[in-house]
């Protein structure tokens, strides 16, 4: 009964190593997800303004649209989100940034209410007084 006993354990601590090594190599295939470094340039806007439901969804969509085109200015203008801003090179950008932020302003006026507009303009001015007290 005792050497019964000390194989089922050796057996369970076997199959157990044998587990632990067939999740290291399953985990090891696929690449790794790195999340999405923030520059300074976002803000979480849906999750300030407490969206949900189908204003989420729209919401979601008018700000990826609007960061893709930023990106895009950026990227022509030689501008890293992620550095420090450049008062010079912002300048050069200011016009296109400018319409971007108005389109992203005037569709995102379709979804909010009055109040989630207000605030979303508090949100967006805290962004631009970030930016500029960084130059």
């Amino acid at each position: 009964m005792r050497d019964g006993l000390l194989n089922r354990r050796i057996t369970m601590k076997i199959l157990q190593i044998g587990l632990m090594m067939l999740l290291t190599i399953f985990l090891q295939a696929f690449p790794r997800i790195e999340l999405a470094k923030a520059s300074m340039y976002d803000a979480n806007v849906i999750e300030r303004l407490q969206l949900a439901g189908t204003q989420k969804q729209e919401m979601q969509k008018i700000i990826a649209a609007s960061r893709a085109s930023r990106n895009r200015i950026f990227k022509k203008y030689g501008i890293d989100p992620n550095a420090r801003p450049q008062k010079s090179l912002l300048q050069r950008a200011s016009s296109e940034l400018m319409a971007n932020a108005a389109r992203e302003r005037a569709a995102a006026k379709k979804i909010l209410t009055r109040k989630q507009m207000y605030q979303y303009d508090s949100i967006i001015a805290e962004i631009r007084g970030r930016i500029i007290s960084s130059f």
